[in-house]
């Protein structure tokens, strides 16, 4: 059974004015299958050990391996005939002309024809998700693999991802116990698992074949400022801050750029390798079109071991897109394993010469302005019989909260999105629930991202420097009150122009970390410069300040210890913490601010991966705030199995210092229920008080403003 299509790429850039031949593109397949390794698996928490030695070790498995590969391989060549290249015949040069596709992993190097790697992307098939759900009914057992497959187009000579997808199928099962305990269906399981993955493989291929087609652009030097190149295009060619680009001179001379900044109709660019003159007119190769430089970069959090977070914050990505007034940086945690790959299958090439293909290539110094913190939840499923039993309803209710954390880890926006989902079964047969709690965590995610898209707005205010006094940049246009610490960059005008003005050169710099100043008309922000190639700020530079600073509200942070729990509650509410947290980071009068270690341990782990000269420290504030609950039963009827029930909820802020109560902020709601299963009431309690505590939001918010 075909399940969800999870794809996302960059969508094509812009059209070509060179050769054809000058602008050709080869890929070379890896004919390896990422997440087969120990290494792999072991880094992997959504590969169940139990499915991958079923489905991919012994001499079965690795027959499979082969086919799967030999599948992909074949489909790839199938929509790009005249691009696809072996990866043996990729090489430092290219040797000799023409085009030829040896698919022969003995060939020698150096044959001919062989393909220089900077005129390659390596493309890597990956299993990325392999798991297992058994529900036991009766002398039955129900069974669902869900397996992910990965596809990714990787620029080698960049050590960069340009474009990933990914889709999930499920597989589903009914065994009776004895013979699946015996191990007796394992072939079975294989098998059809299997024929599900050869199919992922066609689709995934055919909509990569859609998706990516890099184009070709010229694109001409138009002033020079120093080390600092002025490109005449911008985010519309491509071009996209703290990325690198490869550039072709019309003698053939091959150039990289870090690209320092980018803008409506230009970039700012620096030679990392070769390099050019004003005047000069150069080939880029772009994927995709490129995301403005003025929107603040937030990067997705979420632990390895937490496969829902990863889900939402993959499903999040592709849903925003390039939409939203913030562009996502994610970091690849196991991009390591995949150069390892690439490299060991080209291995015509010389990596040496390519730094960004070692194992450290360097310190990224900017990192992203904000980070994304997800927080999916689900309430218990509660089974409802139809007439005669024959037909059942299962119903749940799936939360996701998010928000945008600054560096000194204070929440600038929260957001939330859910989904009421229902199962409906005739004789048993429907959908299985791990697969519906999985679509209702993709439909949840959706809202979420229709909710950012809609109120989620950077809108960045830009003032002026009027002095630098060490480490502190005092601005104009603040009118002298301070607020909290803003997240703002530091944009420095070049003398070199783009399209008649001054072009920008952001200066990497970020907050520091004590609280601002006043001082007469001015505020004094402290700051720290994080990339000592680039100028200090000075007199004159804009301070682009990325959220609004609201002067004498109280900081306040999630205090470090578990929910409250009313007395006389009678059902479990884990989306209690999101939703009263959802408000205090919405409140006018807090600052709230993420308190939990793992978000920073997390957060840090990512951006040690993707090598930024940045770490975050969970800030020290003495008042914290506890989110508590309470679900009370103030009476209930049953007549057989039919309830009828007035069930209060009750929300609550603990505000304390220490062990010290400072003062409690409550909301609360009665309902009447009826028509619940006697057997599951605390179940029934714990679905349908997600939907009130919903509509509570707003009691408390103006409580804590008040």
């Amino acid at each position: 059974m075909r399940g969800l299509l999870l794809a996302t790429g960059l969508l094509a850039g812009m059209g070509a004015a060179l050769p054809a031949a000058a602008a050709s593109f080869y890929l070379f397949p890896v004919q390896e299958l990422e997440g087969m390794s120990p290494e792999a698996r072991q880094a992997r928490s959504l590969l169940d050990p139990k499915v991958m030695r079923r489905l991919f070790d012994g001499t079965d498995g690795q027959a499979a391996q082969a086919a799967l590969l030999k599948r992909f391989v074949g489909q790839l060549h199938a929509v790009y005939p005249d691009s696809l290249v072996h990866a043996k015949q990729v090489a430092d040069n290219r040797i000799g002309s023409g085009y030829r596709f040896v698919n022969d992993s003995s060939l020698q190097c150096r044959a001919t024809p062989s393909f220089a790697v900077t005129d390659t992307y390596a493309v890597v098939l990956g299993v990325t998700r392999a798991s297992l759900y058994e529900v036991e009914r009766g002398e039955n057992v129900e069974v669902l693999v869900p397996v992910t497959l990965s596809l990714q187009f990787v620029r080698p000579s960049l050590a960069k991802v340009v474009y990933t997808m990914s889709e999930t199928v499920y597989t589903p099962f009914r065994f009776s116990r004895a013979e699946y305990a015996s191990g007796a269906m394992d072939a079975t399981i294989r098998a059809e698992v299997l024929k599900n993955v050869e199919a992922q493989v066609d689709s995934l291929v055919a909509v990569a074949r859609a998706g990516f087609d890099p184009k070709a652009l010229d694109v001409k030097i138009a002033d020079r400022d120093g080390k600092f190149l002025v490109a005449e295009r911008g985010v519309e060619a491509g071009f996209v801050k703290g990325e690198q680009v490869e550039a072709r001179a019309r003698d053939g001379k091959a150039s990289i750029f870090d690209v320092l900044y980018a803008d409506s109709g230009y970039a700012v660019l620096r030679a990392a390798m070769g390099g050019a003159s004003p005047g000069d007119t150069l080939q880029f190769t772009f994927e995709g079109t490129g995301d403005d430089s003025r929107k603040p970069r937030l990067m997705p959090v979420a632990g390895a071991a937490d496969a829902a977070s990863n889900a939402v914050a993959d499903m999040f990505g592709r849903a925003i897109g390039f939409k939203a007034s913030f562009q996502l940086s994610p970091v690849d945690v196991h991009f390591a394993q995949t150069r390892q790959l690439i490299t060991r299958s080209a291995n015509c090439v010389d990596w040496g010469k390519l730094p960004s293909m070692s194992e450290a290539s360097g310190v990224r110094t900017d990192p992203p302005d904000f980070f994304l913190r997800f927080t999916p939840v689900s309430t218990p499923s509660v089974r409802l019989s139809g007439a005669g039993g024959t037909k059942t309803e299962e119903r749940f209710h799936t939360l996701v909260s998010a928000q945008v954390v600054d560096r000194f880890g204070k929440v600038v926006f929260s957001e939330l999105g859910d989904d009421d989902y229902s199962i409906e079964r005739v004789r048993g047969s429907g959908l299985h629930l791990d697969q519906a709690r999985e679509v209702a965590l993709k439909n949840a995610t959706a809202r979420l991202a229709q909710n950012f898209l809609a109120n989620v707005r950077f809108t960045p205010r830009e003032l002026r420097i009027a002095k630098v006094d060490g480490e502190r940049l005092w601005v104009e246009g603040m009118d002298g009150v301070p607020g909290q610490r803003p997240s703002f960059a530091v944009l420095h005008p070049l003398s070199a122009k783009a399209n008649g003005n001054p072009a920008l050169l952001d200066l990497d710099v970020s907050g520091g970390s004590t609280a601002p100043l006043g001082e007469g008309a001015l505020v004094g922000l402290s700051y720290s410069a994080t990339n000592p190639a680039l100028p200090k700020p000075q007199r004159g530079d804009i301070v682009r300040i990325f959220d609004q600073q609201l002067p004498g509200v109280t900081p306040v942070v999630d205090c470090q210890e578990p929910v409250y729990v009313g007395q006389n509650n009678q059902a479990e509410a884990v989306y209690a913490a999101p939703l009263v947290r959802h408000v205090l980071y919405r409140s006018r009068k807090h600052a709230g601010h993420v308190g939990d270690p793992a978000f920073y341990d997390e957060a840090n782990g990512l951006l040690k991966a993707g090598m930024f000269s940045l770490a975050l420290q969970a800030p020290a504030i003495a008042l914290c705030v506890q989110p508590g609950y309470v679900i009370r039963e103030d009476a209930a009827q049953c007549e057989g199995e039919a309830c009828r029930a007035t069930v209060t909820l009750g929300l609550m802020a603990r505000f304390k210092n220490g062990s010290e109560v400072a003062k409690t902020v409550t909301t609360g709601l009665r309902t009447e229920f009826s028509g619940m299963p006697a057997a599951s009431r605390a179940a029934f309690y714990g679905y349908r008080e997600l939907g009130n505590g919903l509509s509570m939001q707003s009691d408390l918010l103006k409580k804590l403003d008040n």
